[in-house]
């Protein structure tokens, strides 16, 4: 049987589940990350927090405010 090929390594997602964890833990009013650097770019962040979901992670989407007023990205966050 072919095996599906691991996008992305166990230390990537374990670094980001601490970046998770410890945005959440020190900044609970604003809890998202949008990258977690070096492992994962931004253009990752979705499919790497779905990776958690699957893992049974409580990780979620959240609007974090952008550098203008009245302007947001998409981020990731963790319950804890």
């Amino acid at each position: 049987m072919p095996t599906i090929p691991q996008q992305f390594s166990e230390d990537a997602l374990t670094e980001l589940l601490r970046a998770l964890r410890a945005r959440a833990s020190d900044s609970p009013d604003n809890p998202g990350l949008i990258a977690s650097w070096p492992a994962l770019r931004e253009d990752q962040m979705s499919a790497a927090c779905a990776e958690l979901l699957t893992r049974g992670h409580r990780v979620f989407r959240v609007s974090i405010p952008g550098p203008r007023s009245g302007t947001s990205r998409d981020g990731w966050a963790v319950r804890i």
